[in-house]
């Protein structure tokens, strides 16, 4: 369904290459986990597939197609509904997904279209079901708040249960647990698995080996810009062929078991 080709992104105003030529492929029912520290251009990768980066910060070039079409260099719009229904995107920072002054109820409804009285309180009980999915209960007082009288967590609950709702064919979840408690994140992981048994397509970025190994049939492991290492989940975390992600997998290990 997606693949990317020699993908390169480079720093308008200081030239410096952040993203090197990378390649890779997301298949139908596929789940790719793009690995790698912070700053090695994971979250720039993606947001390069959604077409978010702003041309005039960043110089792009390489292909990235969609179901055999290129939209890397497409100068006309995008069909209605490309971003959102066909890829979506959990973005890593729930502060900058919704706009301060606007009550999230109507920030939800905007990207719905509900047409009449049935359609609106089946559109609701649903939202309350996906709430209550990534363990959100008072859908009442959420939907009242502005972004800025919810946590990080619980914000990103929202955008994770909402983004789900869409029913994407691609979804790209950028760190989506880093914020919340275990609890959140257990129940988080177990919708995304249900989606992927479902037959939605996922890119996964993530630096934890737990939630990759959980999730992912393919990984990339990415350092400095570039893909230094990929294979199936099973085969690179077995048998590391680099010394980062030897590295990688060590720490996050020392991680989940509390060590640091």
């Amino acid at each position: 369904m997606l693949k990317v080709n020699g993908l390169e992104i480079t720093a308008r105003t200081s030239k410096e290459r952040l993203v090197k030529g990378i390649s890779f492929e997301v298949g139908k029912g596929e789940t790719l986990g793009l690995i790698g520290e912070s700053g090695s251009g994971k979250s720039l990768t993606s947001k390069a597939v959604i077409k978010l980066l702003n041309d005039r910060v960043f110089e792009i070039s390489g292909s990235i197609t969609w179901k055999n079409e290129e939209i890397l260099t497409k100068k006309a719009k995008l069909p209605k509904g490309w971003r959102g229904q066909q890829i979506a995107m959990i973005m890593q920072n729930p502060m900058t997904a919704f706009a301060p002054m606007i009550r999230l109820g109507r920030q939800i409804e905007m990207g719905f279209e509900l047409k009449g009285k049935n359609a609106r309180q089946e559109f609701y009980e649903q939202l309350e079901i996906a709430l209550k999915n990534v363990n959100l209960g008072d859908m009442k007082k959420i939907l009242g708040s502005y972004p800025d009288e919810l946590s990080g967590g619980m914000l990103q609950r929202v955008m994770i249960a909402v983004t789900l709702m869409k029913k994407p064919e691609l979804l790209i979840a950028d760190e989506c647990t880093t914020a919340v408690d275990a609890a959140s994140e257990y129940m988080i992981l177990k919708q995304l698995e249900t989606q992927r048994k479902n037959g939605m397509s996922m890119i996964v970025i993530t630096h934890d080996f737990g939630v990759a190994a959980r999730l992912c049939n393919r990984v990339a492991v990415m350092k400095s810009g570039s893909i230094i290492e990929q294979g199936k989940t099973l085969d690179v975390f077995s048998s590391p062929q680099t010394e980062y992600t030897r590295e990688l997998a060590a720490a996050s290990v020392l991680f989940r078991e509390g060590v640091c």
